[in-house]
């Protein structure tokens, strides 16, 4: 009896856990995207699976969950996420779309498993259809020749093949490691990794010219080795036999340390000392450049976060730069690392992961980040530097999902400098927000955007970006800085973005006739900004403005939007435009450029302008291979409106629909799918059905005169009864 008791209770315990785990799931608009947030146990195992059309399916590693979908809905609507529901078992979630979106999901702080929807570019490849494979791997379309490029053959011998357990590298055929790094330093030079320089070969006079000749001093040889020797010497043996290899330079490698030892180029000495002497022995003899303090000098500026004046002395040089110093000079300034030098090296045990992470702008999905070796790198840099460089690592930090790292960063920051300084504020807004403390965040950056400091218009614009993110109105105040700064920073790299912000504002405000003047505004900025612009501003004005203003625009002002608007908003407004019952004007914005005819909701909509228009024909052929209770109403309309009331009855039936299928029953004169309710179309299929006496079939009498007056007085009840039912209405 006990081994039976002690069995049964460790099967309760074990069993437990599966049963009563819950997952709450949150959600929110994010502008172009959905996201929603499941509140996962530590250490939870999942994947995610995008393989059916229209549908997200979310794995665990176990069963037994159950979903709290109560808010789910409270913060979307069903453009993106038309369903959630739980896998069975509770081993997983399925995300029913109402979009062709793309869904990407990340893990945030080991207990967050965020799950973001956007629509799918329709122009972007496949993932696979760009992979190629064979004696050239890579991915994207292939490389087009350069005539500027010399020719290489890479026949490898049979012999030089790689043994199937993938363990052995065979001995190089004679030649090719130096048509590998011929072919690697070129592909290099055309990327922009390295710059080529044409040099004429200096060749030995003859023989009988060098027996009077002196012979000329040793070259000197102490020059402190460029990135291009380092980078040259990393492509070793093995990297020859890595498929990898042959697609970016170096990229199986990290940079050393020796290369970027930022702490000790500032000398022992103040600079107000150390860069006059260097900036004195910059030119010698004739007025010959010296490389080496040159070098020297560089990166005296670079230690301290002088960018500009390290990247002038750079063009100084007739030779082509160090790379891996023109980059650095680059990030110290804000700039991203174009060139690639630092590409794949955040997950480096060194310091190139601190400058591959402050050198890039987003990191290709599930890139490694070793925040340990970012944060002990950040510890050996000069404190200018650090100060200068800390709010931009941590922002990036948290934005790659490391939060806690980020913290910890900005408070080692804080402690060095003996404050929090405003940069490092927005820093922490900036962390606030990305993990849902919003609210908290917009109160900072609201006390920055107030603020003289040169973070203000990027405050400003955040605080507005929250505002109409969460559907909320943006304080005349916040307006008129957007405003401001738009003005004043357009011809600026921030001024497309404060453009961008001061529309959603005004649009934000009702102030709808105001944002579509601004947005006809001839400015050059990116069409990506000039398209998110005026979506949002079109979204929100079909949701929201009046009718008389809201016909002004999109009535009269179509053109204007052509090639500037996403599918979703232009859908938007022609739905609006059909309630209104202006179904040519919807036309026109289904037929705008951007729009994609074959899409289903394209489609969808441009059914319903179809039926608007009587035209019942045309709208069944653009229903053709779609399916799904919204198809399948559509469809009822048209057959209803082509007199197929039979079919019209059985799809409103399907539907649950029982008033429109009644109708259609009616007009179908199908009396006996009328019965059974007590409603004037009943008594009517009831009446119609009825046998009246015949006053021929034999001598009059008193019964046969009730009858008939019985009858006539229900006939006249059942009339008046489905007339006022049919009443049309006075409006």
């Amino acid at each position: 009896m006990i081994r039976i008791c002690a069995s049964l209770l460790l099967f309760w315990i074990s069993a437990w856990p599966a049963t009563a785990q819950e997952i709450p799931v949150r959600s929110g608009e994010h502008g172009d995207f959905t996201r929603l947030v499941l509140d996962v146990p530590a250490g939870t195992a999942w994947e995610l699976d995008q393989t059916e059309a229209g549908k997200v399916q979310i794995r665990f590693g176990r069963a037994g969950y159950r979903f709290d979908l109560s808010r789910a809905f409270d913060r979307i609507d069903r453009a993106r996420v038309a369903g959630l529901s739980a896998l069975p078992d509770g081993q997983g979630m399925t995300i029913d779309l109402g979009c062709a979106c793309d869904a990407e999901a990340f893990l945030l702080r080991d207990r967050m498993l965020v799950v973001d929807l956007r629509p799918a570019d329709p122009s972007a490849p496949s993932a696979l259809s760009g992979l190629r494979i064979g004696a050239n791997p890579g991915i994207g379309p292939a490389r087009a020749e350069n005539v500027l490029l010399p020719k290489f053959s890479l026949q490898t011998p049979p012999d030089a093949q790689l043994r199937n357990d993938d363990k052995v590298a065979p001995s190089l055929e004679p030649g090719v490691f130096e048509r590998m790094l011929a072919e690697q330093l070129a592909t290099a030079a055309t990327e922009g990794l390295l710059d080529p320089a044409l040099q004429e070969i200096s060749r030995p006079p003859p023989a009988d010219e060098q027996s009077g000749a002196e012979a000329g001093p040793a070259p000197d040889r102490s020059i402190v080795p460029t990135a291009q020797d380092s980078i040259a010497a990393a492509i070793t043996e093995a990297d020859l036999h890595d498929p990898q290899a042959r697609i970016r330079i170096g990229g199986s490698s990290c940079l050393s340390d020796d290369l970027f030892d930022v702490a000790s180029w500032g000398g022992t000495e103040p600079l107000t000392e150390t860069v006059p002497d260097l900036r004195a022995r910059l030119y010698g003899e004739f007025d010959k450049l010296d490389p080496e303090a040159l070098t020297a000098l560089v990166r005296a500026y670079i230690s301290v976060g002088f960018g500009a004046e390290a990247r002038a002395l750079l063009d100084l040089s007739p030779d082509p730069p160090d790379p891996v110093l023109m980059a650095l000079a680059g990030i110290v300034d804000g700039h991203p690392d174009r060139a690639g030098v630092f590409a794949g090296q955040t997950g480096c045990d060194g310091a190139a992961a601190l400058w591959a992470l402050a050198g890039s702008v987003e990191l290709p999905k599930d890139a490694p980040v070793n925040d340990k070796a970012i944060r002990r790198s950040f510890e050996a840099l000069p404190l200018p530097l650090r100060a200068l460089l800390g709010p931009r690592l941590s922002t990036r930090l948290a934005e790659e999902g490391a939060a806690e790292a980020a913290r910890n960063l900005l408070s080692r920051l804080a402690r060095a400098t003996g404050g929090h300084s405003e940069d490092m504020a927005y820093s922490g807004a900036q962390i606030d927000r990305l993990e849902g403390a919003v609210d908290q965040a917009q109160a900072v950056l609201k006390e920055v955007a107030h603020g003289p400091g040169p973070y203000a218009p990027d405050a400003v614009a955040e605080v507005i970006e929250i505002a109409t993110e969460q559907g909320r109105p943006v304080d005349e105040t916040m307006t008129a800085l957007s405003g401001t700064y738009a003005t004043e920073l357009r011809q600026t790299e921030k001024g497309p973005e404060l453009w961008l912000a001061h529309l959603r504002a005004l649009a934000a405000n009702g102030e709808f006739d105001a944002a579509a003047r601004a947005f006809r505004e001839k400015r050059d900025y990116p069409d990506r900004i000039r398209t998110k612009a005026a979506s949002e501003m079109l979204a929100l004005m079909a949701e929201q403005a009046p009718d008389t203003e809201f016909l002004k625009q999109a009535v009269a002002q179509a053109d204007r939007f052509d090639r500037f608007v996403m599918p979703e908003a232009a859908l938007a407004v022609a739905g609006r435009l059909l309630d209104l019952g202006f179904s040519g004007a919807a036309a026109r914005w289904v037929a705008l450029e951007g729009v994609d005819p074959a899409a289903r909701a394209t489609r969808l909509m441009a059914a319903r302008i179809h039926l608007a228009g009587s035209e019942p024909e045309a709208a069944e052929i653009a229903l053709i291979g779609l399916q799904g209770d919204d198809v399948l109403r559509l469809r009822a309309e048209a057959r209803r409106m082509m007199g197929d009331f039979d079919y019209a009855r059985t799809a409103y039936a399907t539907l649950g629909d029982s008033g429109e299928s009644r109708a259609a029953a009616w007009l179908a004169g199908d009396w006996p799918a009328l019965d059974g309710q007590a409603d004037s179309l009943a008594a009517t299929a009831e009446l119609v059905q009825s046998d009246l006496p015949d006053p021929t079939g034999g001598a009059p009498s008193l019964a046969l005169a009730e009858s008939l007056v019985g009858s006539g007085e229900k006939t006249r009840d059942t009339l008046r009864a489905l007339l006022e039912d049919t009443r049309m209405s006075g409006d």
